[in-house]
């Protein structure tokens, strides 16, 4: 059975949120910001919000989109995490509704297999627009996905749920009350992450869709 492991990037691997950090050079800044909370606890469609913010960065000079993200820093946990799940088989892909420009160094960081982002286009210098990988990440699994594959999928955010609903494990990371909803686990942090990881490896537990997770004490639920 081919293992596949989909990780978020943004908010997940990194407490780093571009859309935060642009906010700080911008006019509209705030607006920015409120469609990006407002998206991640699903009060709004979260593609419909994304492009919004896309219009409101129209015209910003290159120079500060990178300025903004080399602000991304990934936790330590994150390539060990990668690590422990390629040496399980895994296909790791890192996804992100954010851009490859600002988090493609989360491949190199993690050695993951692969990342798959939207990416900005640039005109004379400055945002023009977008190149859109997915509007939304079931797409991403939709692509990859084979009726025999196990799917492990890892976010934070609202934004992450149509991956939890196709996967066959699936860990909400923080504390996103709709995200924590749709997942089998929850974990505050990264070192959560990978003891839960390690435990349902560990245990061998047969999780299937519409299979009802085991409540052991090595593992923690929502």
């Amino acid at each position: 059975m081919e293992r596949i492991a989909f990780i978020d990037v943004e908010g997940t691997l990194t407490d780093f949120e571009f859309w935060d950090e642009i906010a700080n050079y911008v006019k509209k800044g705030d607006e920015i910001r409120e469609l990006l909370y407002k998206g991640l606890r699903g009060e709004i469609d979260w593609f419909e919000g994304f492009m919004k913010r896309v219009e409101l960065i129209k015209g910003v000079d290159k120079r500060i989109i990178l300025k903004a993200s080399q602000k991304l820093e990934l936790q330590p946990q994150a390539r060990e995490l990668v690590e422990l799940l390629k040496s399980e088989g895994f296909y790791v892909v890192l996804v992100s509704g954010g851009f490859e420009e600002v988090v493609k160094k989360a491949l190199a960081y993690t050695n993951a297999n692969m990342l798959i982002a939207n990416k900005l286009l640039f005109k004379n210098g400055k945002v023009w627009g977008v190149y859109l990988s997915f509007r939304s990440k079931y797409e991403i699994l939709d692509r990859f996905l084979a009726e025999r594959s196990f799917v492990l999928a890892i976010g934070d955010g609202s934004n992450d749920i149509p991956m939890f609903e196709r996967a066959n494990v699936s860990i909400a990371v923080g504390s996103n009350k709709k995200a924590i909803e749709y997942a089998d686990f929850n974990a505050k942090n990264l070192d959560e992450v990978i003891r839960i990881v390690s435990g349902v490896l560990e245990n061998a537990v047969r999780i299937e869709k519409g299979y009802t997770l085991p409540q052991e004490e090595s593992l923690e639920t929502p």
